[in-house]
């Protein structure tokens, strides 16, 4: 991660020649920190070798939230997806929750920037971009406007378009070694390590929600021992377990259920070796993402996995 910051830093510099930025790597890595760092020293009218200066008109808008220089992308609505309304003006829908409400990242480069060194558009999960998004997007990033920059996050590089990572520069945020991750977390168990996949931020997200992710642990050490023809009564199990996760984290029921699954692959990872698990785990959570009927493709996975 020293290695992404200190690349970051260089790119923030008044002559640094790079006008958009992929930073990727697994979720809870620390890319929206560093993004959000980025973003702010190309904000800022007087940016230090280590980055804003933190107390000029840009910085403290920033801050404030209030900046005008600053748009802010990132994948909304039932399908989540990055629409192409957010990059080009298109006709609006009426659905409130489906229309983006900010300026057109095409609309919001026309114009100077009004109190910072630059104009910003930060732009989360680039690979949820949709097609035609995408494809306008690609027009930004080939004729760049002067002072406009694009930082971009993703944790899955290999979803986002060829195309787009060969137009800007993509820097790896790498995570720490397990042991600095449990050395800065003294109190977390073994089981909450491990659901946190390495990731300092995920593992806040994992200790945030202890005792929901905690009975994905205990569920997959049972799983472990299980019998054939248990395999309903584990799903059902398992249902429950979701919902317990939809009502700690406020997700909807299909949201619930591929955060359960991803939590699930987690943890038996670390308590087994069984790659064919890890496939059917990981095909359940594309169904379901797909949205496939959640009782069905559990029900399958569980038959599957205890026949494998």
């Amino acid at each position: 991660m020293e290695g992404a910051k200190r690349a970051v830093s260089r790119f923030s510099q008044p002559d640094s020649a790079v006008h958009a930025v992929l930073l990727y790597g697994s979720e809870g890595a620390g890319k929206e920190k560093l993004a959000n760092a980025l973003v702010r020293a190309w904000l800022c009218k007087n940016p230090f070798t280590d980055g804003a200066c933190g107390v000029c008109q840009a910085c403290e808008a920033f801050g404030r939230d209030r900046s005008a220089d600053l748009v802010r992308i990132a994948p909304w609505g039932k399908s989540d997806w990055i629409k192409q309304e957010a990059i080009t003006p298109t006709k609006k829908t009426g659905d409130s929750e489906d229309d983006f409400e900010l300026l057109p990242m095409t609309e919001f480069f026309r114009t100077r920037p009004l109190s910072a060194r630059n104009k910003v558009a930060l732009m989360l999960r680039v690979d949820r971009l949709y097609p035609s998004a995408a494809n306008a997007f690609l027009k930004t990033l080939e004729e760049p406007n002067p002072n406009c920059r694009v930082v971009m996050t993703t944790s899955d590089i290999g979803l986002v378009l060829p195309t787009i990572v060969s137009r800007c520069v993509s820097v790896a945020c790498e995570l720490p070694s397990k042991a600095v991750v449990s050395g800065a977390n003294p109190t977390a168990t073994h089981d909450m390590i491990d659901l946190g996949e390495g990731a300092p931020g995920r593992l806040a997200h994992v200790l945030a929600h202890a005792e929901a992710y905690g009975r994905v642990a205990s569920f997959a050490r049972k799983l472990l021992t299980a019998r054939q023809g248990h395999s309903l009564a584990l799903s059902e199990e398992f249902r429950a377990i979701c919902d317990g996760i939809e009502e700690s984290l406020g997700k909807n029921a299909r949201g619930a259920n591929v955060e359960g699954l991803r939590a699930l692959g987690a943890a038996l990872s670390a308590q087994s070796n069984r790659d064919d698990w890890f496939t059917l785990i990981a095909e359940a959570h594309r169904r379901i993402q797909g949205n496939g009927n959640e009782g069905m493709v559990l029900d399958a996975m569980f038959a599957a996995m205890l026949r494998a």
